[in-house]
């Protein structure tokens, strides 16, 4: 696997897209699991004011091979929840606290002063 960082990227969309790219990027469908951690992660992200957008999840997709099929449907959901589309999660509760706590540090310190 190649993992080839951009620098014009936040880090919080590089973190996001490592825990996408941590699920089965190779099955043409995202399991269940995945599929609702991917849309809470993308909604999160979003409120906070990092949306990640459909070129984001491509790039990413493209760098590490991920399944065609797969890369469309994750993102595609990311181009409807940047688009301020309404996106069903049927389980929230994969979204876990800790991915949320790690993504939110990283927005933290993307905000913060510099000196």
């Amino acid at each position: 696997m190649v993992n080839i960082k951009d620098k014009n990227m936040p880090a919080v969309i590089e973190k996001a897209l490592d825990y996408i790219g941590g699920m089965n990027t190779s099955a043409s469908t995202p399991h269940s699991m995945d599929e609702s951690t991917a849309k809470g992660i993308f909604k999160y992200l979003k409120e906070v004011g990092i949306p990640v957008s459909e070129a984001d999840v491509t790039a990413r997709a493209s760098q590490e091979g991920w399944n065609t099929e797969f890369t469309k449907k994750v993102a595609g959901w990311a181009a409807k929840i940047e688009s301020g589309d309404r996106v069903l999660i049927k389980n929230p509760e994969y979204f876990s606290s800790y991915m949320q706590e790690q993504l939110g540090a990283l927005v933290q310190a993307e905000h913060s002063p510099t000196e």
